[in-house]
């Protein structure tokens, strides 16, 4: 009796030790199967949860960078007219959304990395000059005339001017722009500070002051500036035909009317 129960309590051991044993191979199984395949352990809503944060954070607090940036010192001058300092590559995502027609460079030197690429892949008008800035020499008028000839003509627009940073040369051009657009003086020479600074010129705002409008004698004027008697004149003939015009239409119907 006494041999059967101590077998009995041996079995009993025996099972209980194996029932642990397969329950311990389970867990480092179960261990190393998610080590491996990087299985979660959570509940789907802890998963669904964190995805949900996971994605709100993505969408609202991380927004995504814009697309490129504008050239340095850049800034509309009219619609339609820009200008800045020399673009560089990361510049270019930002200057495709212009939609430029034209760009004028005031720098007569190697184009940097990729810009032909750019001018060609969207067709872009590349007008170059090599304007040497007021601090060396006197700015030839020929060269103005041909600048502002171009980027006063709306046919050229969307258009960038630019030099080196946007400052001088750009700011010459730019002055010179204003003037034939009736400017004041004191408000042209402010705009330059505005983007020469800390480097103002001395000799850019005598080039601007001094500069007279009618050295631009192939320049195409708008209505604007054109001379009080030519525009008085043209008003004068726009209301004589007007009036010629009213005065035949009711003649014409006086007659039809008597002859009925």
């Amino acid at each position: 009796m006494d041999m059967m129960l101590s077998w009995q309590r041996q079995n009993n051991d025996g099972g209980r030790a194996s029932s642990q044993m397969h329950q311990s191979t389970e867990d480092e199984e179960r261990q190393r199967s998610s080590h491996v395949v990087g299985v979660r352990t959570e509940s789907p809503e802890v998963v669904l949860r964190e995805a949900y944060v996971s994605a709100k954070d993505i969408a609202v607090e991380r927004p995504l960078p814009l697309a490129g940036a504008p050239p340095v010192n850049f800034a509309t001058v009219s619609p339609g007219l820009y200008r800045s300092g020399y673009p560089q590559v990361p510049d270019y995502p930002f200057m495709m959304t212009l939609n430029l027609k034209t760009i004028v460079t005031l720098v007569g030197k190697d184009l940097p990395h990729g810009f032909q690429q750019f001018i060609d892949s969207n067709r872009i008008k590349h007008e170059i000059f090599d304007m040497v800035g007021t601090k060396k020499a006197e700015i030839p008028i020929k060269t103005m005339q041909s600048i502002i000839t171009i980027i006063s003509n709306r046919k050229n627009y969307p258009l960038l001017i630019h030099c080196n940073q946007g400052k001088h040369r750009t700011g010459c051009v730019v002055g010179v722009l204003r003037k034939t657009n009736e400017w004041d003086t004191t408000s042209i020479i402010r705009e330059y500070t505005k983007y020469a600074e800390p480097k103002v010129r001395d000799t850019d705002v005598k080039y601007i002051t001094n500069f007279r409008l009618s050295d631009l004698k192939r320049v195409v004027p708008n209505s604007s500036q054109l001379p009080l008697v030519l525009r008085a004149l043209y008003g004068m003939v726009m209301l004589a035909s007007f009036t010629l015009s009213v005065w035949i239409y009711s003649s014409a119907r006086l007659l039809l009317l008597t002859t009925s």
